[in-house]
């Protein structure tokens, strides 16, 4: 009762693959089962292999100009896939590539000459801790060509008089309450 639907069949299939083990060799059973376990853990949880978040506490990351300087430091490094902020606690969270170290983050971040990164970890109690980085700096991978940001402008607003009605809807005077109904339904919801 604990399993979901495609695990029980994924046992199924295991307690099967083991009934009619007589027909294959031990080899052949022990391979197969491995390559549904493998699949199974696919899609049940597992975990990215190639990337690792890190948590930065940021000095000086107090106001929107500097967590914009914060930012271009990031997107710059090759390597960072994701990166967030928690403006109140002066905290960055960054998803990076695997191979990618922590001090690439501190070099660009110290690069800004107006903040300084500590990476935050937990002890084995469960306190978070501020880990300062070496003053030497780290080579830095670099994206150079990045391409530019769509603009940020706002849509064109659409001119009432000009808007298109239903074919075969009905006058105002000529529906009755459950046709009035549906069509405000229907013209008050995106379907």
């Amino acid at each position: 009762r604990t399993t979901t639907p495609g695990e029980t069949k994924l046992l199924a299939s295991e307690v099967y693959d083991i009934l009619q083990s007589s027909n294959m060799s031990d080899m052949d059973n022990v391979n197969e089962m491995n390559y549904r376990r493998r699949k199974a853990q696919f899609f049940l949880g597992s975990t990215n292999k190639r990337a690792k978040t890190v948590v930065l506490h940021i000095d000086g990351l107090d106001d929107s100009s500097r967590r914009n300087l914060c930012e271009e430091a990031l997107l710059k490094i090759k390597g960072v896939i994701s990166f967030t902020f928690q403006m109140a606690v002066q905290r960055c969270v960054v998803r990076i590539r695997s191979d990618l170290k922590a001090e690439a983050l501190a070099t660009a971040i110290a690069s800004t000459k107006v903040m300084k990164a500590q990476q935050v970890v937990k002890s084995e109690s469960g306190e978070e801790m501020l880990v300062p980085f070496q003053d030497t700096p780290v080579e830095v991978e670099q994206n150079t060509d990045l391409p530019e940001y769509l603009p940020e402008d706002e849509s064109p607003t659409k001119e009432q008089d000009k808007a298109v009605s239903r074919v075969g809807s009905h006058p105002e005077g000529a529906a009755s309450w459950l046709s009035t109904a549906a069509n405000f339904l229907s013209r008050s919801f995106y379907w």
